[in-house]
């Protein structure tokens, strides 16, 4: 009886061995299985869930209130240094992510926050350093965030300030324009424009995002998003609604208008395309049976006129021109000109254009800036503004008008028109025309904006101010010499 008990034990013992044995086996099976399938993922893009976009801070929504968007304001007015910043070797068209292990938990914090980093928060200094790295020269998201916190671009609880991205134009001198409507974007977008879209809960996200349409292909438009993980446009809420091509996003432009949630858009103009080829892939080069000319026209027709990548009504149009818009022709062909964005059918301009007679012959001279002032891509004053500093030394190149030149900086080679009202007079002695001149205020209100509106600063008589900006005519930008305060002053009001 002993014995049999014995050999029952042991026949116990070795079926639990065997089984601890098959055990373990199979959970190194699925171990292996599983760390297969993670490399198969990390080898595509980066590797974050659902659950983990889920679990973004809120900081990212850009529902922008009165409050934020106006302290956005005073953060962008306020900031009188410009800094100088050094980029790296461009390298053409950049895409950066904000999950990327190189700066995903780098902290993008103006309040000391441990939580907020790059990864979490920081769509916004990743989509600024994709920008200036496209057109300008390479920077990436940790730069880019620094910069941001530094110069008081980083909000508390709310992501990044709008206003962070028309300063990163000025700051790295690109052309940049703002814009609400969708088909203004797609417009800019084929004119060679990078735009920055902020996006609430949609497609993109579920609290708030930066996106950035590279382009358009066909019905589609081209996107890069900062937070691209792998899976993302596979949920349910987006399934269909989106394809992905590598880091690149292709959303048909009705998906884009109806589940994007888009709130406005930052358009930062490419100047490196110089064969005026357009992110559509038009080109609009000149035609080898067309007749070379160079004259302006003005836009008659009611409603604007379509510009098109050929001279045909048959040709994709590409953008349009507004009613009394003026334009150069560069070629003729067939009733059609071509100007630097396009063709348009000359049956509706006109040569005659009103105040092009008596026009004093200026061409060739250079000439300095008076203040600081707008320089436009359009003969007529709109389109992209460049600002210049007061003192830059331009030269004419065409006069266009009584008041329009079309003038060359010779520092930075830029052709754009200007306001003849911003040339400085030499034989002036004037103390408007002298950036940087000191005066005495009367009993006074200076102000936090420059359409004399925002925060209200009370300043008493003889109060000494040092002149920054010609904002225009009646504005001036300046610091009180006592305080530091930078702010804004109806030029009435000095002594």
């Amino acid at each position: 009886m002993r014995n049999t008990k014995i050999v029952l034990f042991e026949l116990m013992l070795c079926l639990l061995v065997i089984y601890g044995i098959f055990i373990l086996n199979k959970k190194a099976n699925e171990k292996n299985e599983m760390q297969n399938t993670q490399n198969e993922i990390i080898t595509e893009v980066q590797e974050i869930t659902e659950k983990d976009e889920h679990e973004l801070e809120n900081q990212e929504t850009n529902i922008e209130n009165e409050g934020f968007e106006e302290q956005g304001l005073i953060a962008y007015e306020g900031s009188e240094k410009t800094p100088n910043v050094e980029l790296g070797e461009y390298t053409g068209l950049t895409y950066y992510s904000q999950i990327d292990n190189r700066w995903k938990n780098y902290l993008y914090t103006s309040v000391g926050n441990q939580t907020q980093t790059i990864g979490r928060s920081g769509c916004g200094p990743t989509a600024g350093a994709m920008i200036v790295s496209s057109i300008k020269g390479s920077i990436n998201p940790k730069e880019m965030a620094d910069l941001y916190v530094k110069y008081g671009y980083r909000s508390a609880n709310q992501g990044t300030y709008w206003s962070a991205f028309k300063w990163t134009a000025d700051v790295f001198n690109i052309g940049y324009s703002e814009c609400y409507k969708l088909d203004d974007a797609i417009a800019k977008i084929k004119d060679n424009n990078y735009v920055i879209a902020s996006c609430n809960q949609g497609l993109f996200t579920y609290g708030g995002h930066f996106v950035i349409l590279i382009g358009i292909d066909g019905d589609y438009i081209k996107i890069f998003d900062p937070y691209l993980y792998e899976g993302k446009f596979s949920t349910s809420s987006r399934i269909g609604k989106a394809k992905v091509s590598g880091n690149t996003v292709y959303v048909s432009i009705e998906n884009f208008r109806e589940y994007a949630n888009y709130q406005k858009f930052f358009c930062f103009k490419n100047d490196r395309v110089t064969n005026n080829t357009d992110n559509s892939g038009n080109s609009n080069n000149t035609s080898n049976d067309g007749n070379s000319a160079n004259y302006q026209v003005k836009i008659t027709a009611n409603g604007g006129l379509n510009i098109r990548t050929g001279a045909s009504t048959s040709s994709n149009r590409i953008g349009g021109y507004n009613q009394n818009e003026i334009v150069t022709i560069l070629e003729e062909k067939n009733g059609w000109g071509r100007t630097n964005r396009g063709w348009i059918y000359l049956a509706y301009t006109s040569k005659e254009i009103a105040g092009n007679n008596n026009i004093s012959n200026t061409v060739g001279n250079s000439v300095k800036l008076s203040s600081d002032c707008n320089l436009y891509s359009n003969s007529n004053l709109t389109g992209v503004r460049y600002q210049y500093r007061a003192n830059t030394t331009v030269t004419i190149l065409e006069n266009v008008s009584g008041n329009v030149d079309k003038i060359r900086v010779n520092a930075t080679g830029r052709v754009a028109y200007i306001d003849k009202a911003n040339y400085k007079n030499s034989n002036s002695n004037d103390n408007r025309n002298n950036v940087g001149s000191v005066r005495k205020t009367k009993s006074c209100v200076l102000y936090s904006n420059s359409n004399l509106s925002g925060v209200r600063y009370q300043y008493k008589a003889n109060t000494t101010v040092t002149v920054l900006q010609h904002v225009n005519s009646y504005v001036d930008r300046v610091r009180v010499n006592v305080t530091g305060r930078v702010a804004y002053i109806d030029v009435r009001s000095y002594r």
